[in-house]
């Protein structure tokens, strides 16, 4: 009876002990499960926002040299961990991470990457695996420079800051499509008497418009033949270095002078009804103003666009 009655006692003990045992357990657990909840939320005084920052983007003039100067807005901001940009802007021309040359922040390598990393919380793959990633340290603001191996034109993009817990989207400016290669043939290639063995008959196939008149190749080229003779007119030089570079497929490369030299002549209309014929000599008897520029004017804009039918001239 004795054993009997020992046994119920151990055997009650080995429950109690058993249920504190359990108890202790599920607080512990309860205890784990708080306190990964509490590093899950974050501190609320690590928040940040994509406005605590202002971020500045240079472009160089060829496209290749990208540099993002990144400060606070505000003087509590956190600092920077990362900073992200979406380079997928072009579809297939479209810059990469392999078509980055180097990069720094704050004139040091940087360290970047074309991948997010875990934990984060940038998630740039839910709208590109097209981007990089820059790696930054404490500092009071952050200057990143970026080299790609060829020029890429200005486009709109997303762009992610990680500072302190949060990490927040914003547009930016980021590489887009890649700048083409252009260049210009001169006026003498187009208006000379070469103009009808040497290709350019092939640019004259819709005309030439300038100042809201279309000119065919052999109006082009009556009009240089004048011109070149004795009753030489400046102010048909830029008609004929806007000719060029129209001709060329490249005039929105100096499209403030193209501008000026198109008012001008949308004035002036038809530059045939101006022919004269005085004393045997034959010439263009045109305005000295028009379009609310003087002829000063259209023939400094002619000489900017020979510059630059000098500087980037096809081979």
């Amino acid at each position: 009876m004795k054993n009997i009655f020992l046994v119920t006692l151990i055997s009650l003990g080995l429950i109690s002990c058993s249920n504190e045992e359990l108890g202790l357990n599920d607080h512990s657990a309860e205890i784990s499960a708080n306190a990964q909840y509490s590093l899950k939320k974050g501190n609320p005084n690590s928040n940040s926002s994509y406005t605590d920052y202002n971020v500045h983007v240079g472009v160089s003039a060829d496209g290749t040299l990208w540099t993002y100067t990144i400060t606070r807005s505000k003087p509590n901001a956190k600092n920077l961990s990362h900073f992200i940009i979406d380079l997928g802007n072009c579809g297939d021309e479209s810059a990469s991470f392999a078509n980055i040359i180097y990069a720094t922040v704050n004139g040091a390598p940087a360290n970047l990457v074309p991948t997010e990393g875990s934990g984060t919380g940038c998630d740039p793959q839910a709208t590109t695996t097209n981007f990089v990633k820059v790696n930054t340290e404490a500092a009071t603001s952050w200057v990143i420079v970026i080299k790609f191996d060829r020029g890429y034109a200005s486009a709109e993009a997303d762009s992610w800051i990680k500072a302190g817990t949060s990490c927040n989207s914003a547009k930016s400016t980021a590489p887009g499509c890649p700048i083409e290669d252009y260049c210009s043939f001169s006026q003498g290639f187009f208006f000379a008497n070469g103009a009808l063995q040497n290709g350019a008959s092939a640019s004259w196939v819709n005309g030439l418009t300038i100042g809201g008149v279309t000119y065919n190749q052999a109006q082009g080229m009556t009009i240089w033949s004048i011109d070149r003779g004795p009753g030489g007119n400046q102010v048909l030089n830029a008609f004929f270095q806007l000719g060029a570079v129209r001709l060329s497929g490249v005039d929105s490369e100096v499209q403030t002078q193209a501008d000026i030299i198109d008012d001008y002549f949308t004035a002036v209309g038809n530059v045939f009804g101006y022919l004269v014929t005085v004393n045997g000599k034959t010439y263009f008897n045109l305005p000295t103003n028009g379009g609310g520029y003087t002829v000063a004017q259209v023939i400094a804009a002619g000489s900017a666009i020979g510059t630059f039918v000098d500087e980037n001239h096809c081979d």
